[in-house]
């Protein structure tokens, strides 16, 4: 009954085995506004094999949009006909912001202009409703490949989003450090792959401003940076991080609007549900945009990282106070995927679960 069990797999392997077990897990992010077909999808992805792990589930374009800039996932499958934001559109945005990301459009229209648009933006596979389970699972095998060249890429991205969250408490100088280190290994690849450089780093001065102007932090002060030195464009990204770094705890402590509070006490009685940002927009009349500034406004995180923290320190607990499996544990905090919640709980804490067990001596 182990046979199929990610963790049950690594227990058996050796560590150059591990890591190509490890290094073969691809997130998968789907966008679906019909809940029924949401939910179809979904299963089908966990049970395409236990390198597909699904890191994310939205209602619509907007809401994807917003998700893929806080989780990073490697693979998206979405619906081409969605509220707020179309699938064509989402797609054209993910292309023209360099974001590496394998995209694959599920589309109730067998058409051939929809089609011929979508694969001008990059997108992987057209697929058309309903969804068939071998179907899926031949588009997601024929994805690997492509998965594969954009993981390196994927990993600088996911490791400076986990560096400005700020998961593991570091002090201000050690995360300076990591990111200096960071960017710097960016600034490497212009002898490997000129484009890979030019898009990392258009994603991070985005996400960077984006932050700023989110908490209400001018950055106009730090002027663009124009130049092709090396030297000048650390300095230039080193200064966007600074800021954030300093502005972030300061808005991380701004009072609580009630429409906020409201919004963390919903978050903390049904966070091992899946919450979404639709739902929690809808509960505080906001749009999805404005609830997404207040709540990192005056929380000083994602509504993402948010749910993450509550799930892990409840993981926290469960592994120093019962003697549950991992697997199990990740279920009851409202992880469907125990290698996903190894690498959330890792990017939080430092370690994985097991480590974090053997060290409180639980």
């Amino acid at each position: 009954m182990h046979s199929r069990n990610p963790l049950y797999i690594l227990g058996t392997l050796d560590n150059c085995q591990r890591w190509r077990f490890i290094a073969q897990m691809y997130t998968v992010m789907i966008a679906e506004n019909e809940p029924w077909v949401l939910k179809g999808i979904v299963e089908m992805v966990k049970s395409a094999g236990e390198e597909f792990q699904v890191a994310g589930e939205c209602s619509n374009g907007k809401e994807a949009w917003s998700m893929i800039q806080e989780v990073w996932p490697m693979l998206l499958i979405t619906d081409i006909m969605m509220p707020e934001l179309d699938g064509l559109s989402l797609i054209k945005r993910i292309a023209e912001h360099r974001i590496p990301l394998v995209s694959v459009i599920i589309s109730g229209y067998d058409n051939f202009q929809y089609a011929q648009k979508a694969m001008s933006y990059g997108v992987s596979e057209y697929l058309l409703k309903p969804v068939e389970f071998e179907t899926l699972t031949e588009a997601l095998g024929r994805s690997k490949e492509k998965l594969e060249s954009l993981k390196d890429l994927n990993d600088y991205i996911v490791k400076f989003q986990s560096l400005l969250d700020n998961n593991q408490g570091l002090a201000l100088d050690t995360l300076m450090h990591k990111q200096s280190q960071l960017i710097q290994s960016v600034l490497r690849l212009n002898t490997l792959n000129k484009n890979a450089r030019i898009g990392l780093l258009n994603i991070m001065e985005t996400k960077l401003r984006s932050l700023l102007s989110d908490i209400g932090a001018a950055s106009g002060d730090i002027p663009k940076n124009i130049s092709n030195d090396d030297g000048a464009i650390l300095k230039y990204y080193m200064a966007l991080l600074e800021k954030w770094y300093l502005e972030y705890p300061v808005m991380g402590k701004a009072s609580l609007p009630e429409a906020i509070a409201q919004s963390c006490r919903h978050i903390e009685a049904k966070y091992k549900s899946n919450l979404t940002l639709t739902e929690m927009a809808n509960l505080t009349n906001f749009s999805i945009s404005h609830f997404s500034a207040l709540f990192k406004k005056h929380t000083g995180s994602s509504l993402v990282g948010y749910i993450n923290r509550l799930r892990i320190d409840e993981a926290k607990k469960l592994l120093r106070t019962t003697s549950y499996a991992i697997s199990e544990i990740a279920e009851i905090v409202g992880y469907t995927s125990s290698p996903y919640f190894t690498r959330v709980f890792k990017a939080h804490t430092g370690v994985a679960p097991l480590e974090y067990r053997r060290r409180t001596g639980s």
